[in-house]
């Protein structure tokens, strides 16, 4: 009633109209846009430009912050995630509530479904943005036309306070990648370095490894023996030939028709002048999180390699596990070692819905620490088709930085996206830029989707010292140009005066 009232006292100062929907439209997420509400003429953004998850989204008159500017992230089916080009926070009710008048606020990109929104079209032009998870429409509370008037949900009402106006900027949301060529570039979960001659490596899942002297042109390694090359060639793999060791791992082999055991997402230390490659193999067939972690090394990025062992292995299936495998709920992919300030040796990897973890390793053998055992996850998001993977840890100026992907990958409609926490102990606990805990979904936006640039994911970060060591994210995308092939991203990182990254132009 109140409601009904109140839409009744303004009917004739043109607060209230009628209208029919149109269905969903389709949103461009190759720009910012500022969502201005048609009652009062003012735009969305964050009270207070505050950074603490949780805030309320008001309105304000527009002042150019970046907190009035908005990305709209496609999460498929007509859904978007909308994200705030300030916090990097998405949008969503407070306590995921279904209630008419449920304030709207930001939060973590936790996975949950108050975080969805779908927009439509009004016979007016203008839009309606409604709310997947409770089926109410973002509005003005009490169509007010006052700067920090909230904005909370309700049923639909013809009230033009539910009626925005979307307006293109015309601005990306994030940096173009640097422009890369050669085919050397079509990669699946990079890890890069530079050796001491000042060649970059790449490497890659199934089995690519790259060169590149500029870090524009890479070209697929070539300059090892048969034997190495295996079924792969003229290419080599990160590792050639196959381990005795993966025998019985794949059934068939799993990559180049059967010829080579496929590893996925290696990534490497160099610690005395050797170079320490772990990397993860999927056991197949496999009906779960069926997989290991090994170590290979050797006194050249290119190899020849030295089987070291397997670090983890893991084994979800109701099956029984084969000889060597226990039942666990992790998943053995994505390795990530590093050193700590002190000097100690850690593996961070993971696992999709249970998480990611991290291990200490003893740097005398390069696997688990026989004197520390402890098993530690840092981070951990609800929901099956919304989980995380790929966990990445980056020590930099007193903080260990997680970059990690989230979402479902590999495909040209990916909502993949990067997200980042930090924490002053190598252990955690590790919070986003919001305060809001990893382990409990917590994490800040570092890229997602824009353009072409399609499920930004699977990075990895490396200190270029061809570039006065400047921290460079590493990543790959789905290339909406090319028929979403994968393809190498790369982009420095700058940080803000609080110490938080940020992806930077080339």
């Amino acid at each position: 009633m109140k409601r009904l009232l109140s839409c009744m006292a303004m009917l004739f100062s043109m607060a209230c109209s009628a209208f029919s929907a149109h269905a969903a439209i389709t949103m461009n997420t190759s720009v910012q846009y500022q969502i201005k509400n048609v009652n009062s003429g003012l735009v969305l953004g964050i009270a207070g430009a505050s950074q603490a998850a949780g805030s309320n989204v008001v309105q304000w008159a527009d002042n150019g912050t970046a907190d009035h500017l908005w990305h709209f992230m496609p999460m498929g089916n007509g859904q978007y995630n909308i994200e705030n080009m300030l916090t990097h926070q998405v949008l969503g009710v407070a306590s995921a509530g279904t209630a008419d008048g449920a304030q709207i606020v930001q939060w973590a990109d936790n996975g949950t479904t108050d975080h969805l929104w779908t927009v439509t079209q009004a016979a007016s032009g203008n839009f309606l943005i409604q709310n997947v998870n409770s089926g109410k429409y973002l509005e003005v509370f009490q169509a007010s036309n006052l700067n920090t008037a909230t904005i909370d949900q309700w049923a639909l009402t013809g009230c033009t306070c539910q009626e925005w106006q979307l307006v293109n900027t015309k601005t990306s949301p994030y940096p173009a990648p640097r422009t890369v060529s050669g085919d050397g570039i079509f990669v699946h979960d990079p890890y890069m370095l530079r050796d001491a001659g000042g060649k970059y490596w790449l490497y890659g899942s199934h089995q690519t490894l790259a060169t590149s002297t500029d870090l524009n042109t890479f070209t697929p390694y070539t300059n090892c023996t048969t034997t190495q090359m295996g079924g792969y060639a003229p290419n080599c793999p990160p590792i050639g030939p196959d381990f005795s060791s993966w025998s019985g791992l794949q059934t068939p082999k799993g990559w180049n028709s059967g010829a080579n055991t496929d590893i996925w997402a290696p990534s490497l230390m160099l610690v005395n002048g050797t170079y320490y490659q772990y990397y993860s193999i999927p056991y197949l067939p496999s009906s779960g999180a069926e997989a290991v972690i090994g170590l290979a090394t050797s006194s050249a990025p290119q190899g020849p390699w030295t089987d070291r062992g397997f670090v983890t292995k893991s084994w979800t299936s109701t099956t029984t596990p084969p000889a060597g495998f226990t039942t666990t709920t992790d998943n053995a992919i994505d390795p990530a070692p590093f050193t700590d300030a002190s000097g100690n040796w850690w593996m961070a990897w993971g696992s999709w819905t249970d998480g990611t973890h991290l291990m200490q390793l003893n740097p005398a053998t390069g696997l688990k620490s026989t004197t520390n055992t402890t098993v530690t996850t840092i981070a951990r998001r609800g929901s099956p088709t919304s989980a995380e993977e790929g966990p990445f840890i980056y020590y930099y100026n007193g903080f260990y930085y997680y970059f990690a992907p989230i979402n479902a990958c590999c495909s040209s409609t990916s909502p993949y996206r990067t997200i980042v926490g930090r924490s002053a102990s190598v252990t955690g606990p590790y919070v986003d830029r919001g305060g809001v805990a990893l382990t409990a979904g917590g994490g800040t936006i570092l890229l997602s989707t824009h353009g072409n640039i399609i499920g930004p994911g699977g990075g990895s970060v490396f200190s270029d010292a061809g570039n006065n060591n400047r921290p460079t994210f590493v990543y790959h995308y789905y290339d909406g140009n090319n028929n979403g092939r994968p393809t190498l991203g790369i982009n420095p990182l700058g940080f803000t005066s609080d110490g938080w990254p940020y992806v930077m132009a080339n």
